[in-house]
């Protein structure tokens, strides 16, 4: 012992390697088994996230009563098809009334008296006049779609529903 060399060093440096000797003995795992270890944690939160979904999907499914899409527009679809089948008992009584207008001849206004009279303005150059009742242009209905289902069959009347 008397032959080695030796070299004095503050104190202050031997406690510092001395506390990083203990931080190095505390963790023993190496740099592959942390990732192994980070790799299952994150397996299990994925795992639970996973559940919450799950859970989430069959509550859903439990509230609206495994109801399809169809299912759940049905009742839209018959409140449009209702609102159709007045729009086209409306239109003919339009149509009746205006064609029994047309059909009397010299209608004036002692026969109706509680019409109001109207001034309307003269259109501008330009502008086409719109077609009146007799010179409506047959347009037909249109197109229902797949959601759609055509109305039932029913006897015209000309009251609202």
């Amino acid at each position: 012992m008397a032959d080695e060399e030796y070299e004095l060093l503050p104190h202050k440096e031997i406690e510092e390697l001395k506390e990083e000797l203990a931080k190095l003995k505390e963790f023993e795992i190496t740099p592959t088994k942390k990732l192994r270890v980070s790799l299952v944690e994150l397996n299990s939160k994925l795992d639970k996230l996973l559940d919450i979904f799950e859970d989430a999907m069959r509550q859903v499914q439990i509230e609206e009563g495994g109801m399809t899409f169809h299912e759940k527009m049905k009742p839209i679809v018959d409140k449009m098809n209702k609102i159709l089948d007045q729009n086209a008992q409306i239109a003919e009584g339009i149509v009746t009334i205006a064609d029994m207008m047309k059909g009397q001849k010299g209608v004036s206004e002692k026969e109706f008296p509680d019409l109001p009279k109207r001034n309307l303005p003269e259109m501008p150059a330009g502008i086409p006049k719109p077609p009146s009742l007799g010179d409506r242009p047959n347009i037909p209905p249109p197109p229902r779609t797949p959601m759609m289902p055509p109305p039932p069959k029913k006897k015209r009347t000309f009251g609202i529903l």
